[in-house]
């Protein structure tokens, strides 16, 4: 290749993620390879260190071929370090597992539409390694998309995007000495989840077309298995989605209430139609459980809600032997 080569910016954002970093860059210098080698393209990879106090640094220093940048104030911040590198750039999660083809469709897709703002490929989870009932409900879930309709918004964890755009806290000025102090709602906080927003943002400028999911890669991720992860990530969804309806209500024209699809989930065996109903009923649990904090946190509690509690089970080493390439 030449020196006029187009570089990409491959960004793996990563707080305290020692435990499964190491499969994911591994598993990301193999889908580096395979686009390096199909597409006239070079890439950088740069893992963003958000406030990590664990080995994350240290093991990702250890890649031959990989940056490191500190960043402090969590995902978007991190995410903000490295935006509007042209021309795109590619986000990553850190507990995630690259397949081997993802960045060479993401990228192939994003040259040969430059209207297109964003790409990204099919999510697949891990088979649960707990044996309960609601682990098998909540991997089945993730691997039928629970049998919803279409979907609009695209998922973070792996993503590339053209115009990236999250307001700063400074930038949200104006809009926070609207709003009351509140327990539960941090607004004051900024801007911590990626794609709700982006995903709202990039339909709203641009429309549905402008997104899209490619069909032939993918990565791998492990879901939550258990009540407690279930309901971290319930909470953490819904929340980020009550605060942006109160601080952009102009987005809500565009944001997705997605519907079951009914044929598909007749179609769907006698297990996993029985497993669906298991997911539900924990998810009517969740939902209980989320209007008493807010209601707790809002009208006794003198301290604030606390924000963000990880999803442990997903964060441990992801099981599957790749080849590090060297």
């Amino acid at each position: 290749m030449s020196d006029t080569t187009p570089i990409v910016t491959v960004a793996v954002t990563a707080r305290n993620e020692a435990a499964a970093i190491g499969n994911c860059l591994r598993s990301l210098l193999v889908a580096q390879r395979a686009a390096e080698a199909a597409l006239a393209l070079r890439f950088r990879i740069v893992v963003v260190l958000d406030e990590c106090s664990d080995a994350t640094g240290s093991i990702a220093r250890s890649f031959s071929g990989v940056e490191t940048l500190v960043s402090r104030g969590g995902i978007v911040e991190a995410q903000r370090s490295v935006a509007g590198a042209r021309p795109f750039v590619v986000f990553s999660d850190a507990d995630i597992l690259v397949g081997e083809s993802a960045l060479l469709a993401v990228c192939r897709t994003m040259l040969a539409d430059p209207a297109l703002q964003v790409a990204y490929p099919r999510k697949s989870p891990l088979p649960p390694r707990r044996r309960t009932l609601l682990a098998q409900a909540l991997y089945s879930y993730n691997r039928t998309n629970g049998f919803q309709d279409v979907r609009r918004y695209f998922n973070g964890k792996f993503f590339a995007i053209r115009d990236w755009r999250v307001p700063s806290l400074s930038e949200l000025a104006s809009r926070l000495a609207q709003l009351p102090r509140d327990a539960f709602y941090d607004f004051h906080a900024g801007m911590r989840i990626d794609d709700i927003w982006l995903s709202r943002d990039i339909l709203a400028r641009y429309g549905e077309s402008a997104i899209h999911e490619v069909e032939d890669g993918e990565i791998l991720f492990r879901p939550p298995e258990t009540f407690t992860g279930m309901y971290r990530t319930y909470r953490r969804m819904r929340l980020e989605i009550e605060q942006l309806n109160i601080l952009f209500p102009e987005t809500l024209p565009v944001h997705q209430a997605r519907k079951v699809d009914e044929s598909a989930l007749a179609r769907a065996s006698r297990r996993e139609r029985m497993l669906w109903r298991w997911f539900h009923a924990w998810l009517r649990v969740c939902i209980a459980r989320y209007s008493l904090e807010r209601w707790y946190y809002r009208r006794w509690s003198p301290q604030p809600c606390p924000a963000w509690p990880r999803v442990e089970e997903s964060k441990e080493a992801l099981c599957r032997d790749i080849a590090h390439p060297g």
